[in-house]
């Protein structure tokens, strides 16, 4: 099937009946373990009866519960595949004067299945935390996510106030640990393959009741069991490298959504913004803001 079992399963909810609901919730609230068990542990944790959690998969495409597994066991498998096993797998040989179409279909399929998958209930939860405007909002991510943290936050900062940049450094984190009290909300970014550093630092952040905003893939990062909204994407890997085409289009609409629901309180910031930085411009220099 070409698109993972989530995203699948997310998309069709609106269509499933009371029932299969409950299967579909339960699978999703254990993804992936519980579909990996037997076909009695996800009735028993939908309350329904096995032939309903059989007719349920027959439902979504699969001829038995045995292919569901199997086509589960092949999503983790690509997971857990380090990039230097993926470069393996995908290329043996250079590959001179390669055609970039095929990667952009891909990263067009990969955008889809993004749009797919979204929870939309989520997503606006994630505006709704974002435009609070007396909550101090702080960015975060490891060493692969920082750089889409950066630039949420970057352009965040732009049209609110109280937006801070975390590096991705625990020493300079434990600092910005200091600032963080009740109400305030942590954008977190963390996909696989998931650090140790910023799950702790979450944790440390939720104990002083911040509330957790997290940006992760289908997998969910551990950080989803602190996290008062997950937001979850799905990327098909390139060789040693997995696309942030998804990851940087929901960052994008989540701004846009903002800049929507608060349109003159962004207007207002952005002109404030842009006459001081007029103000404390060189008379005799090209800079610009």
């Amino acid at each position: 099937m070409g698109t993972n079992i989530r995203a699948l399963l997310l998309s069709q909810m609106g269509t499933f009946t009371p029932a299969e609901q409950k299967v579909a919730q339960a699978l999703l609230d254990r993804y992936p373990s519980l579909g990996l068990g037997p076909i009695a542990g996800v009735a028993k944790q939908a309350g329904v009866s096995d032939p309903t959690v059989l007719r349920f998969v027959v439902r979504v495409g699969f001829p038995n519960y045995a292919s569901f597994q199997q086509a589960l066991h092949e999503e983790i498998d690509e997971a857990m595949n380090s990039p230097l096993a993926r470069m393996d797998t995908f290329h043996s040989a250079p590959i001179e004067n390669a055609s970039p179409l095929p990667v952009f279909q891909r990263l067009s399929q990969a955008l889809n299945t993004m749009i797919l998958g979204l929870d939309m209930k989520a997503f606006d939860g994630a505006v709704s935390l974002l435009s609070e405007l007396e909550a101090r909002i702080f960015c975060a991510g490891g060493r692969y996510t920082s750089p889409l943290a950066s630039m949420f936050s970057y352009t965040l900062t732009y049209m609110r106030p109280n937006v801070r940049y975390i590096e991705p450094d625990l020493r300079i984190a434990s600092v910005a640990l200091a600032d963080m009290g009740a109400n305030d909300v942590l954008v977190m970014f963390d996909f696989r393959r998931y650090q140790e550093g910023s799950v702790q630092f979450a944790e440390a952040a939720h104990r002083q009741g911040v509330r957790i905003l997290l940006i992760t893939d289908e997998w969910i990062s551990p950080i989803g069991k602190l996290s008062e909204i997950v937001l979850s994407v799905k990327g098909r890997p390139f060789a040693m490298l997995e696309t942030q085409v998804p990851a940087l289009a929901l960052c994008e609409a989540l701004l846009i959504s903002v800049t929507n629901r608060l349109p003159d309180t962004i207007k207002q910031r952005m002109e404030l913004i842009e006459y001081l930085c007029a103000e404390g411009r060189p008379k005799t220099s090209d800079y610009s803001c």
